[in-house]
């Protein structure tokens, strides 16, 4: 599935409240359905997340904030944590202001992790 349509759908799914913050069908295509493996990458997610905001906020601006946000933006694609990829995706660009937005996001994210592990 093309990843413009797993966005429209975690659109659509967040818009009538279904939204998990982790689409776990693709994170089983992503590790082949090893279970175990999805933990483990669950787990570094989680971990690198906040180091990535962290990242984020220390960097002045320019080319350290862009990095630090395509790499939380590659991350939570990689995991199918949409809304979070999105967010990171605008928090690539100059004057990205929405930090706490952000944050939260990652927050809902790490914890629904938290709860699958």
């Amino acid at each position: 599935m093309p990843m413009a349509l797993k966005a429209d759908i975690s659109r659509a799914a967040r818009a009538d409240g279904t939204e998990k913050p982790v689409d776990l069908v693709h994170l089983s295509t992503q590790t082949l359905g090893d279970r175990d493996l999805e933990a483990q990458v669950l787990g570094v997610f989680a971990t690198q997340a906040g180091i990535y905001v962290e990242a984020w906020k220390a960097a002045g601006g320019g080319e350290a904030r862009m990095r630090a946000a395509h790499s939380l933006k590659g991350a939570a694609r990689s995991i199918g944590a949409w809304t979070l990829a999105e967010l990171a995706e605008q928090a690539e660009r100059p004057g990205f202001a929405d930090l706490k937005c952000l944050e939260v996001e990652v927050d809902r994210v790490c914890d629904y992790i938290r709860s699958l592990l």
